[in-house]
């Protein structure tokens, strides 16, 4: 048997090379070879494999889904934007954490109720990192769900958090069918078919349901993908059109007796001015720069420009937070737009908040207070509510308290304003303040000028002195305000005072005075002397 040397071999490449043409490349022959140039800037992410991916996860096979996922975020600076303003609105709302129900009522709270969620919040606020906490439940948002493994620890007296670790979505799998799956339990990769079951306690599992459908296709990421793609695509042929039409066309002519390298020389050159402004060709040859070729950007442009108006509507609901539209963008689709973010923030908390009470608020209930009965277990809310304008709010309750009863709660609640707690300094308007505010003093009651107006026959008639005295303006409730009102200035009379002391005492008072009670016994005399005196006058002019 002939042995193959070395040379042989070389012989054979050299008469297969003579016979081809010197002046080509083989790869210029397979331009599905530069197709996956353009794939690559959707992370090899093609139409059909995109296909197979979602098709897998819907038979349970998650894993490249969310390689999937965690692969646009990092690649689409404006799916990243979109989504951070989505997550990140959430760390605004003020939240708290409220007691069961318990036995007691709306105004008289369960007391066992309150001790347990005040126990809870002492407990609750030695997790680290709220915020963060927060950023990685609503990671659910785009993905479907999200895992934070809990990190316990022992402070003397209860089992506390002190770290809650986010683990990445492709570390879990579905427990399959044949195993008893639904498509919605979670457990760990252990290399097995079934994976491991969550540990109990260890896990806060936060299901989002950014739409409807089963685990794999409840994230918002099953929206995103399709547009990514078509983005993916329209940024390569937007590339190879700047490099296609931004160079001008560059032709080389040679004579008839150039030979193969000549050809070579002469086309590296051509290639090497349109990267480099330099190269050097044959003596004889020449080469001639043509007007660049004829093209636009606009077409690639709509292409991004529609995907990303796409990307916003589907995370935001809408786009003018996101890109100025000087066509269609008013005052008034801007305050619905803001609406629709609202009514997203409120939707996107309540699940959120719904994840904390069961998994978080409720093992540190049970494990270290002992409850048992679930109506004494407390709960998290954040405070989403659309507080009202100040100023439009300022003027609209005066006119709707002489008309209906508002608790003050509602009012505080719309204005933002918590209510005080036990001895905590409020602020208060002077008397001198509020005249000059241009407020008024309030009004007596109706049944005040019932007395007056009509008698029992329902005509008019009169007044009279039954009627003055019919109205709720007591001397024992004048005397009583006149009392609240000057306890102060008494006070520092017992002490001696002089009069330039005393009316440095009272200038130092006057602005804390609570004169509501005197001011409305003085409205109600006033009124009452005001239609005392239009119902005489037309009783004489009659």
């Amino acid at each position: 048997m002939k042995m193959t040397t070395i040379i042989d071999r070389f012989k054979a490449a050299v008469g297969t090379f003579r016979k081809g043409p010197a002046d080509t490349m083989q790869s210029d022959a397979l331009p599905l070879l530069r197709a996956e140039y353009l794939a690559s800037l959707t992370g090899g992410i093609t139409p059909r494999k995109l296909n197979q991916i979602l098709a897998n996860a819907d038979a349970g096979d998650i894993v490249d889904m969310y390689r999937l996922f965690a692969d646009i975020e990092d690649r689409d600076e404006h799916i990243h934007a979109e989504l951070s303003k989505r997550r990140r609105a959430l760390l605004g709302p003020q939240w708290n954490i409220m007691p069961g129900k318990g036995k007691g009522t709306a105004k008289n709270p369960d007391k066992r109720a309150q001790a347990i969620a005040e126990a809870v919040r002492e407990q609750f606020d030695n997790i680290p990192d709220f915020e963060d906490m927060v950023l990685d439940l609503a990671d659910g948002i785009g993905h479907g769900f999200a895992a934070l493994e809990i990190e316990w620890g022992f402070d003397g007296r209860a089992h506390v958090p002190v770290a809650l670790h986010h683990r990445p979505p492709t570390w879990f799998q579905l427990l399959p069918p044949q195993f008893g799956g639904d498509g919605n339990t979670l457990r760990l990769r252990d290399g097995s078919m079934e994976g491991l079951p969550l540990a109990p306690l260890g896990w806060v599992r936060h299901r989002h349901r950014s739409k409807s459908g089963w685990l794999a296709r409840s994230g918002l990421f099953r929206v995103l993908v399709w547009t990514f793609l078509l983005k993916g695509y329209a940024r390569g042929d937007f590339a190879e059109f700047l490099e296609i039409h931004g160079l001008p066309l560059r032709v080389g002519t040679y004579p008839a007796t150039a030979t193969n390298e000549d050809k070579a020389a002469l086309r590296r050159a051509i290639q090497a001015i349109g990267h480099d402004a330099a190269g050097i060709i044959p003596d004889g040859m020449l080469i001639d720069f043509k007007e660049a070729a004829k093209g636009s950007e606009k077409p690639f442009e709509a292409m991004l420009s529609h995907c990303e108006r796409g990307q916003s509507k589907a995370i935001l609901g809408g786009t003018l937070t996101s890109q100025a539209d000087g066509k269609s963008s008013t005052n008034a689709l801007g305050k619905i737009h803001d609406e629709v973010r609202l009514d997203i923030l409120a939707s996107d908390a309540r699940q959120i908040a719904s994840t904390i009470t069961q998994q978080i608020l409720m093992p540190l209930a049970v494990l270290n207070l002992g409850v048992n009965d679930p109506a004494l277990l407390p709960w998290f809310k954040f405070d989403t509510s659309d507080t009202a304008d100040l100023v439009e709010l300022a003027e609209a309750l005066p006119k709707l308290a002489g008309v209906m009863r508002i608790p003050e709660a509602w009012a505080h609640e719309k204005a933002g304003i918590p209510l005080p707690e036990g001895d905590e300094p409020i602020l208060q308007v002077s008397q001198g303040q509020a005249q000059n505010a241009g407020t008024k003093p309030p009004l007596a009651p109706p049944a005040a000028t019932a007395a007056l107006t009509a008698g029992e026959s329902g005509q008019a008639r009169f007044p009279d002195q039954e009627a003055l005295d019919a109205t709720e303006v007591p001397a024992a409730a004048l005397q009583q305000a006149m009392e609240a009102l000057t306890a102060s200035l008494v006070a520092e009379l017992k002490h001696g005072k002089t009069p330039d002391e005393l009316l440095a005492a009272l200038a130092s008072h006057y602005p804390r005075m609570d004169t509501r009670d005197m001011e409305e016994q003085l409205a109600r005399a006033m009124f009452m002397a005001e239609v005392w005196g239009r119902v005489s006058a037309a009783g004489e002019g009659e």
